[in-house]
């Protein structure tokens, strides 16, 4: 529901709420019932932090030119293992226990 705000030519100003679906140039003053026009406002934006801002405005520019990554960036360590499993973590994997097929089975419990 959007809040409209409306001028009555023999009153004064007076907001009515409908959906947007049902807005018309024009609507009757609540007070005296004469046809009042509708009054276009600025919409009633939220303030936004700098940090969205920020943020906001990079998504747009690497819409445009993306930068390029030559490196990993830092973060968390990478795992001692080379070999990362599902079930066991970033554990060494037996061949030898590993059953047959194409995947790996759940843990049992």
């Amino acid at each position: 529901m959007a809040i409209y705000l409306f001028r009555c030519p023999d009153c004064s100003l007076f907001e009515v709420r409908q959906p947007m679906s049902e807005v018309r140039p024009t609507y009757g003053c609540p007070a005296c019932g004469s046809e009042a026009r509708r009054v276009f406002t600025p919409p009633a934006l939220r303030g936004v932090e700098p940090a969205v801002h920020r943020l906001m405005d990079a998504a747009e520019e690497s819409a445009e030119r993306p930068r390029v990554v030559h490196s990993i960036p830092k973060g968390a360590p990478r795992p001692s293992s080379r070999r990362w499993h599902p079930v066991t973590g970033a554990q060494p994997v037996n061949a030898g226990a590993r059953a047959a097929g194409p995947h790996q089975p759940l843990p049992r419990w």
